[in-house]
């Protein structure tokens, strides 16, 4: 299945506090491959990054291990 990816730069609103926790409390509550598509479609590449050292070493995990499916199925597409 084919996923979008946001394609916006993140501009400085993106990239302050505010914005970052609320990025962060998003990744964090990802329970699938699915919703981390849904947010990568949402948000800009570089907001995810900088909200994602935010999150739980153990979401963090989830978060990498569901992005390489992610990536993967992109390439194979």
């Amino acid at each position: 299945m084919k996923y979008h990816i946001c394609d916006l730069e993140a501009t400085p609103e993106w990239l302050i506090i505010e914005s970052t926790d609320y990025i962060a409390e998003c990744l964090e509550a990802c329970e699938t491959l699915e919703m981390v598509a849904d947010l990568r479609a949402i948000f800009p590449r570089r907001a995810l990054r900088s909200a994602s050292i935010q999150v739980s070493e153990v979401q963090r995990q989830k978060l990498v291990n569901w992005l390489q499916v992610l990536n993967a199925e992109e390439k194979a597409a």
